[in-house]
């Protein structure tokens, strides 16, 4: 019998119909999950690539370029400390106006870190 038939006659089942409407649900919800274990590999590998990273710059002082970041280590470093900055600040307050003074204090003391160590400060990062 073909399914126009099958309709007409009223053959088929409101439960089958119901029934893969969860199926369909259950394996959206699975794909999701999947989605979701794909990125928490990403960001734990991620954590060990930075782990590695610290690892190394403890171990020797010195900066190894980034494996996956698409910036230099002194651009990643000098945004990191501006973007702390702009972060404090925002906050307003007190303690924030003194957390913000001591992160541009921190701020100073990473190029002069990097300018001692052979290293640059990116253009768009010096005062």
């Amino acid at each position: 019998m073909n399914s126009t038939k099958q309709i007409e006659d009223g053959q088929i089942e409101g439960a089958a119909v119901i029934g893969a409407y969860f199926e369909d649900r259950i394996t959206r919800a699975e794909r999701g999950v999947e989605e979701a274990r794909a990125a928490l590999a990403q960001a734990e590998a991620r954590v060990e690539r930075r782990r590695a990273e610290r690892d190394a710059f403890e171990a020797d002082g010195a900066l190894h370029p980034s494996s996956y970041e698409q910036e230099p280590v002194e651009a990643e470093l000098c945004q990191w400390a501006r973007t702390r900055i702009v972060c404090a600040a925002l906050d307003g307050g007190p303690a924030e106006s003194a957390a913000s003074d001591r992160m541009r204090a921190e701020e100073r003391a990473l190029h002069q870190w990097l300018v001692a160590h052979g290293r640059s400060v990116p253009a768009r990062f010096r005062d």
